[in-house]
């Protein structure tokens, strides 16, 4: 991946975690392993939200072995907000020219960053995986998941956002003016959004698409090859529900213009 505007840091990978113990360090040896490969300095930005295990240590004890072509940068947030509130703060914080979220399973194979990459050279200011596009694969997923997962694309189509075919991957692409853009406008997960008392999924990624379209940023969708992790914190009922709420309170805000 060649450099973008001269910036000294050309790609930040923003990875929100809540209680990753287990497997955060695989992720960081996977990222530190990938980005060793790329040309230019990429920052590696871990977002604890309020962990109650050990993910803080992990991501400390893994600080000091990165090597020069890599930045780790450690943002804590205190108390836990929320997945949303999270991606929020890191990627304000971040400083690449670049801006990437990603899940800290791991889900979709970290080639899909330079593609991301490549899409954002090319004009792009925002681009998002799609699991449903031609060419994307779904690896694993229990049937349940994946029939209210399409069941609240629908939805959301219908309500808020209509025109994307999967608005919940958890891998997305922001150029630099974009991300500040998009991001200090977010209303529902803001980086100082009300404590929450346990992990959930949510539609804060309804909005951030929201919030681009009607700001007119130009978005682009890229087929992904996503698979199902096995300890994933996603309750499908639940979490259907409270994101249909936050889906609901997305189409209040556009109506009433709280978006700019």
């Amino acid at each position: 991946m060649g450099e973008l505007s001269g910036d000294v840091i050309k790609l930040s990978i923003i990875i929100p975690a809540f209680n990753e113990e287990m497997r955060l360090e695989g992720t960081l040896r996977a990222v530190e392993a990938w980005a060793s490969r790329a040309l230019g300095v990429i920052e590696i930005v871990v977002v604890d939200d309020g962990s109650t295990d050990s993910t803080r240590q992990v991501v400390r004890a893994w600080e000091r072995t990165v090597n020069e072509q890599s930045v780790l940068k450690v943002v804590l947030q205190p108390d836990h907000r929320g997945k949303g509130s999270a991606v929020a703060r890191g990627v304000l914080q971040a400083r690449g020219a670049v801006r990437v979220f990603m899940d800290a399973d791991l889900a979709i194979p970290l080639m899909y960053v330079d593609r991301i990459v490549e899409e954002i050279r090319r004009g792009a200011d925002v681009v998002i995986g799609s699991r449903e596009l031609e060419g994307s694969r779904r690896r694993g997923e229990p049937w349940l998941r994946h029939a209210m997962g399409r069941g609240f694309n629908r939805f959301v189509a219908q309500l808020a956002i209509g025109g994307f075919r999967d608005t919940q991957c958890g891998l997305k692409g922001f150029s630099a003016d974009a991300a500040d853009d998009i991001f200090q406008r977010v209303r529902l997960y803001p980086p100082d959004a009300d404590i929450i008392a346990e992990s959930r999924v949510t539609a804060f990624d309804v909005e951030i698409l929201a919030i681009a379209r009607r700001h007119s940023w130009h978005i682009v969708e890229i087929p992904v090859d996503w698979s199902h992790m096995p300890v994933s914190k996603v309750r499908p009922l639940q979490d259907a529900f409270l994101m249909i709420v936050d889906a609901l309170k997305v189409r209040w805000n556009l109506w009433w213009r709280r978006y700019g």
